[in-house]
């Protein structure tokens, strides 16, 4: 037996398979990626039968957007620590992701930079933005 801790798991969701990839492929070396989804009902699914320690999420999916996933999984009481990523880098929309009960905000121009900085901060229960554009 090895004094290491599992590696947190970790739903991730988005519509476009490149960057369902690509964030698999990023987060991999820290997390368990126990399931991906295309769309913001199969994401709330896999996050309520596979009970992760996080979940990445698109703000922009079909049938259910991440924010609507983040709200609901707040009022049924979920652990699961949520990370909205978006293709708009927009204080506007880093705030209400937050004011939802996400704990982390990260455009995908800065994906490569903040995911991994991200998610670390969400598994222990701190709030996480991406720095605005031009910062």
């Amino acid at each position: 037996m090895t004094n290491e801790a599992a590696a947190p798991r970790v739903v991730i969701a988005d519509d476009h398979s490149g960057i369902l990839d690509q964030v698999t492929a990023l987060v991999s070396s820290e997390f368990d990626v126990v399931a991906t989804a295309r769309d913001g009902i199969s994401a709330l699914d896999c996050v309520r039968r596979l009970n992760p320690q996080i979940a990445v999420l698109d703000l922009y999916m079909p049938g259910m957007n991440g924010l609507e996933v983040v709200k609901t999984l707040k009022r049924s009481a979920s652990r699961t620590a949520t990370v909205i990523m978006s293709g708009y880098n927009d204080p506007e929309l880093a705030n209400a992701a937050i004011n939802a009960g996400a704990m982390a905000f990260v455009p995908k121009s800065r994906l490569t930079q903040d995911l991994l900085p991200a998610m670390r901060a969400a598994v222990r229960g701190h709030i996480f933005m991406s720095k605005p554009k031009g910062t």
